[in-house]
């Protein structure tokens, strides 16, 4: 029996909505697995890796499946189940996520959970191509069967492009990570019961084919949607409240964004949480800068007291661009931030002036270094430190010479970084020492937490060019809220003399080595 228009069309359709759910697992994936592991090369490859795998074992058993069954029902059975197994697997992901990096490596880590989460999922979507082609041509002379192939491929592959462009520009930053695969899961489980029922329908006369129980599957898939939603929203509220009041939870373009209120001893503040990394702090109605090392902002009083302009890369909560502006009339403030929530989110959240004094930039760190004609007296950095992640681009000798182009003659930056002073071997932090005292050879070092602190802490590069001097104020002090203790910022500067950088490397954007280094610091959390 020659399929109609109509069965081509659902046939076609099927292929389309599975391309597009295919990639938005794989944008989901990448995303679901950043906080925990970083948006590293180590991540995006065992997420491709992992899809691409499974989509070809799919697409080698789905032609076996489909000669044996060559009917629509096998065929939609898969597509519901792979729709169940997705937000199954979302509870998975909410219990075992969290406490991954207890259990894997930063290396390893991300391809043993790509395997564990999305591989099934991409595996029985992978069945449906080779399935849809079958039940089109069966019934076909030979001479319409690459028409046939080429259309199902051509429609699988523009629902790939739709998925993909949906889910970086629409889903994730509208409805967040989870919501959005749980949409995409729903989806499949309606349009798999919908399909079946249409093509049940057509094919009613049609007295070869095996008949299915309908009633049974809408009651099956019902109760698989209602029981793992339920699931999911309670793990969700007992999650949400573990670091104190949430005050706002979503997915930006980016990262997570979690902005929530915690008090330490007698004093509430406001804290900003993207992915695993609390990356700055109010106290609300205080001016008071929270971080320690966000402290050292004000340094450039010392240097460059009549400092007519600030730039801060990595807005976060916009912490201390609100200092300055509330500080230093004077100041004209440039922020360069990535992730376009961040900025409304400072001024609702954190107290953020609404100024023509403070001017945001949208856009990526070294972009704005290398497109601005602007020399600033002041840069403060604060792009280093994502968590488990290091982006490559803005470590490497190429990025640290567009920030000198950047500095005035007088001027003074300052560049947070989180890493280990163990500079004993190949290292993350001491092959970034000796890449950017290859710019910037006028430099002084401060450890937040000492000098002699061997574990992971905020390290700050303080750099001037040649011949301009670099001095802590003895009466400078810093205070931790954590610890509860005020320490001298000289106490914090770092003996140059005592770093081993022979056998540290200098990061260049064709080769820059980092990624392995930054595994390698982590591996002692």
């Amino acid at each position: 029996m020659n399929p109609t228009s109509l069965t081509r069309s659902v046939y076609f359709l099927t292929v389309f909505f599975t391309g597009a759910a295919v990639l938005i697992i794989e944008v989901a994936a990448i995303r679901m697995l950043a906080p925990y592991f970083g948006s590293s090369l180590s991540v995006l490859s065992s997420v491709l890796t992992v899809v691409l795998a499974a989509l070809s074992v799919g697409y080698f058993i789905g032609g076996r499946i489909a000669d044996r069954m060559p009917f629509f029902l096998p065929l939609y059975t898969i597509i519901g189940t792979a729709g169940i197994i997705m937000l199954a697997l979302q509870i998975v992901s909410l219990n075992l996520l969290p406490y991954s990096n207890q259990f894997f490596s930063l290396a390893t880590g991300p391809l043993i959970l790509s395997l564990i989460l999305f591989f099934i999922p991409a595996f029985l979507l992978g069945i449906d191509s080779p399935f849809v082609i079958k039940l089109l041509t069966k019934d076909l002379d030979q001479d319409h069967a690459g028409a046939i192939v080429g259309s199902t491929f051509f429609w699988s592959t523009i629902g790939s492009i739709v998925g993909s462009l949906s889910a970086g520009f629409w889903l994730i930053p509208t409805l967040g990570l989870t919501h959005t695969i749980t949409v995409v899961s729903v989806a499949l489980i309606v349009w798999a019961i919908v399909a079946a029922t249409i093509l049940t329908y057509l094919t009613r006369h049609d007295t070869t084919l095996p008949r299915f129980p309908f009633s049974s599957l809408w009651l099956v898939a019902i109760g698989s949607i209602a029981g793992i939603l339920l699931a999911q929203y309670v793990l969700t509220l007992q999650t949400s409240s573990v670091q104190g009041t949430t005050l706002y939870k979503a997915d930006g373009y980016y990262s997570n964004i979690h902005i929530y209120d915690a008090t330490r001893g007698t004093t509430t503040y406001r804290f900003l949480k993207n992915d695993i990394n609390n990356s700055s702090a109010i106290i609300p109605g205080s001016n008071e800068i929270v971080f320690a090392y966000a402290q050292f902002a004000n340094l450039f009083t010392t240097h460059i007291p009549d400092a007519q302009n600030y730039l801060v890369l990595g807005g976060g909560s916009y912490t201390i661009p609100r200092h300055m502006y509330l500080s230093h009339p004077e100041l004209t403030i440039d922020v360069v931030e990535t992730e376009p929530l961040l900025y409304p989110l400072a001024q609702k959240y954190f107290e953020l002036p609404v100024s023509p004094r403070i001017l945001n930039h949208e856009m990526d760190a070294r972009v704005f270094l290398q497109s601005t004609t602007t020399t600033y007296d002041v840069i403060f950095s604060d792009i280093m430190n994502s968590g488990y992640y290091l982006p490559p681009h803005v470590a490497t000798i190429e990025f640290f010479e567009s920030l000198r182009a950047r500095l005035s003659p007088d001027g003074i930056a300052i560049i947070n970084f989180i890493g280990s002073l163990d500079t004993s071997e190949k290292t993350l932090t001491g092959s970034v020492i000796k890449t950017i005292t290859s710019v910037f050879p006028n430099m002084t070092l401060l450890a937040i937490n000492g000098p002699k602190n061997p574990d992971i802490q905020n390290i700050l590069f303080v750099v001037r060019h040649e011949g301009k001097p670099i001095t802590i104020p003895s009466d400078l002090r810093i205070k931790n809220i954590f610890t509860g203790t005020t320490t001298a910022a000289t106490a914090m500067i770092v003996n140059q003399d005592t770093l081993t950088l022979d056998n540290q490397v200098i990061f260049h954007d064709d080769k820059s080595e980092l990624e392995p280094l930054v595994f390698a610091q982590f591996k002692k959390l």
